[in-house]
C-alpha cells in the first residue's frame, strides 16, 4: 500500500531530456511561426500557410503539385488541403488543372496573381526570417540546426509505415 499522500502532480518525471528537447522545438516552432504570420499578413494580407502553398508549388517540379501530396507535406487531411485550396483559388492565387495521364489526380499550379504575391511576399519574408532567425543565431548555430532538422525530417519518413513512397513536394518554406 502506497502512504505517500495524493498530490495533485504527475508521477511521471518529465524531465527528460528528449522531452526538453521536444518541447522546446514545439516552443520556439509556434512562436516564430506567430510571428511570421502576423508579419506576412501586415505586409502582403496572405497567411504563412498560404506562403507555404504557393513557395512549395513554385518549387515543385514542373511548377505544379497533386493535390494530395500537397495534403501530405501541409500535415494536413485531404478535405482540409481541398478547403485551403477552394479558399486560394478564390483569391485567384492558384488554380486546378486536370492530370493529363490520371483523371483521379488533381494538379495545383499557381496563378499569374499567384506568382506575383509569391515574389513580393518573399521579399518580406526573408526580411523577417533574417530578423528573428537568422539575427538570434550565431552561423555554427544555424549550420548545426539546418543538419540536424534535415536529420530529423528524413529519418522521420522511415519510421512512417507507407512514408518511403512518399515524394517531398518542393523544398520546405
Amino acid at each position: 500500500m502506497n502512504d505517500r499522500p495524493p498530490t495533485d502532480e504527475c508521477d511521471v518525471d518529465p524531465g527528460g531530456s528528449s522531452i526538453r528537447t521536444f518541447g522546446l522545438l514545439l516552443e520556439a516552432h509556434a512562436r516564430l511561426t506567430r510571428v511570421l504570420d502576423d508579419e506576412l499578413r501586415a505586409s502582403d494580407g496572405i497567411t504563412l500557410q498560404t506562403y507555404e502553398v504557393l513557395l512549395r508549388v513554385s518549387r515543385s517540379p514542373e511548377g505544379r503539385v497533386a493535390m494530395s501530396e500537397l495534403a501530405q507535406v501541409l500535415a494536413l487531411t485531404n478535405g482540409g488541403v481541398t478547403r485551403l485550396v477552394d479558399r486560394l483559388e478564390g483569391e485567384g492565387l492558384v488554380e486546378r488543372r486536370a492530370c493529363p495521364t490520371d483523371r483521379r489526380v488533381v494538379h495545383l499550379v499557381l496563378t499569374r496573381r499567384g506568382r506575383n504575391v509569391l515574389r513580393r511576399a518573399t521579399e518580406h519574408h526573408i526580411e523577417s526570417l533574417e530578423r528573428h532567425l537568422d539575427g538570434r543565431l550565431d552561423p555554427v548555430d544555424r549550420d548545426v540546426l539546418d543538419r540536424s532538422l534535415d536529420r530529423l525530417r528524413r529519418t522521420c519518413d522511415e519510421w512512417r509505415p507507407g512514408a518511403a513512397h512518399e515524394r517531398t513536394v518542393g523544398p520546405p518554406a
